[in-house]
């Protein structure tokens, strides 16, 4: 197995309906550790379903061996600082780039226009590091994600394109943009603290329709950074 600094380069498993990438907001599991297995158990115990629960979304996704690393990191850390929550699962870790909006029902002039402005981005494969985490602040009622922050220059650069370009096809954008991939979501605080890197190489994005507290989403499209 790579060691955590390794850049991970492993491409991303087909998409399986039994094995889901979804959205970081939409985790409401229960963990608790297993003495034996140093591994969480998830309770269902879900709230109803929001006004709005269509959302749609650009990110990217960790290779398979980034993922891994940072699941096995999650674990290690919540055990060893008493943190109480709901830990995501390995195959559901990305990074978000542009919101893109929650709908009452999923429109198909949106994901036209979304498809419209992600060919429009025009750049290289890039690495993202990711050398610190922390929590951040969240309404009273909402738990706090715990979060790995991301450091490329690439990564913003991308994010800024994607935005102007959805900008042209009608969408909205945030020019406010923390590269993060979260881990759990908790009551606890955790203050910004040094990791040992976790790397892994972006060489695409997706677009993503999630189901808002189903923990279910369709990967609508992937484009690949070619230059």
């Amino acid at each position: 197995m790579a060691s955590i600094g390794t850049a991970a380069r492993c491409r991303l498993l087909p998409f399986v309906p039994d094995m889901f990438y979804a959205v970081v907001l939409e985790e409401r599991g229960t963990f608790v550790r297993c003495p034996m297995q140093e591994s969480f158990e998830f309770l269902e115990d879900l709230p109803p379903r929001p006004r709005r629960p269509e959302r749609l979304f650009f990110c990217l996704f960790p290779h398979f061996e980034a993922a891994f690393l940072a699941r096995h990191f999650a674990e290690q850390f919540v055990w060893k600082h008493h943190l109480a929550g709901n830990l995501l699962q390995q195959q559901r870790l990305h990074v978000s780039l542009h919101h893109i909006g929650d709908f009452r029902r999923l429109r198909e002039k949106f994901i036209y226009a979304a498809g419209l402005a992600a060919r429009a981005v025009s750049m290289r494969p890039f690495e993202v590091t990711c050398r610190s985490i922390m929590s951040f602040e969240s309404a009273p009622s909402r738990k706090r994600p715990l979060v790995l922050l991301g450091e490329s220059d690439p990564l913003l650069e991308l994010h800024k394109c994607l935005g102007a370009a959805m900008k042209k096809n009608g969408l909205r954008t945030a020019e406010h943009f923390v590269p993060h991939m979260t881990l759990s979501y908790g009551s606890k605080p955790v203050a910004l603290q040094a990791t040992e890197p976790i790397r892994f190489v972006v060489d695409e994005f997706a677009l993503v329709h999630s189901k808002l507290w189903l923990t279910e989403y369709d990967v609508l499209g992937r484009w690949p950074l070619g230059g």
